[in-house]
């Protein structure tokens, strides 16, 4: 993958939570609180799609609001909330982490698919003989993986596999292959809608090394 389209699928998931983060800035000022239903990225465009519900009220809590890290030195992923501002660092480097790390936010951190919401439209699309006919289209295809997005346990972005790769200095396993690897450690993933090469998960960068490197049959030791 070239640097322009790395960048390019950096720019289309942050142009979605951004769009999410604006949303729920602007609903708080007015005195409301929103819930994603489901976000959706073409590349035909592009374009950019996002479902909030708006409920009266505030939220008691900003848990899926706060700051989002990326370590250059190990390529870790963090979220942190606004009572943790002052003290983020990564572990890779210790107290001198911030030099390596670059934080965005404050932005939207939780789920961009409400799973129930996308039940509701699986159901309605097999209702309307849309999906469900033996044959999977790219329509039913989507809504499953955005179903599999919407699992609460997921951190927000994606892993690129050839940065995992690029970082092991080994051939990327096939994605399924390392989805199931993660899955076995108790390590939650799904593919990325916006991605077709990255996987979303709670697993550390770390972790994804050493896992990429066994299936590899690399010694985690060796560089």
């Amino acid at each position: 993958m070239d640097c322009f389209m790395l960048l390019l699928l950096m720019a289309t998931l942050q142009a979605v939570t951004i769009l999410t983060s604006g949303a729920v800035r602007e609903a708080s000022v007015l005195g409301y609180y929103i819930t994603p239903l489901f976000s959706y990225y073409s590349y035909h465009g592009p374009v950019f799609r996002v479902m909030l519900r708006v409920n009266r009220g505030k939220l008691l809590e900003n848990r899926h609001y706060g700051f989002i890290t990326y370590c250059n030195n190990c390529g870790n992923s963090q979220e942190f909330s606004w009572a943790e501002l002052g003290q983020i660092s990564c572990s890779c480097s210790g107290s001198h982490g911030s030099r390596s790390l670059v934080i965005s936010g404050p932005l939207w951190t939780g789920p961009l698919h409400s799973a129930a919401y996308i039940s509701k439209m699986i159901n309605l699309a097999e209702e309307w003989g849309w999906i469900g006919n033996g044959a999977e289209t790219d329509l039913e295809k989507l809504l499953k993986q955005m179903l599999d997005e919407s699992d609460p346990r997921l951190k927000s972005g994606y892993i690129k596999m050839d940065e995992v790769a690029s970082r092991a200095k080994i051939n990327s396993p096939p994605l399924r292959t390392m989805m199931s690897a993660m899955q076995k450690e108790g390590y939650a993933t799904s593919r990325s809608h916006i991605a077709s090469n990255a996987i979303k998960t709670d697993c550390p960068m770390s972790v994804c090394i050493r896992i990429s490197k066994e299936l590899q049959g690399v010694d985690s030791f060796s560089v």
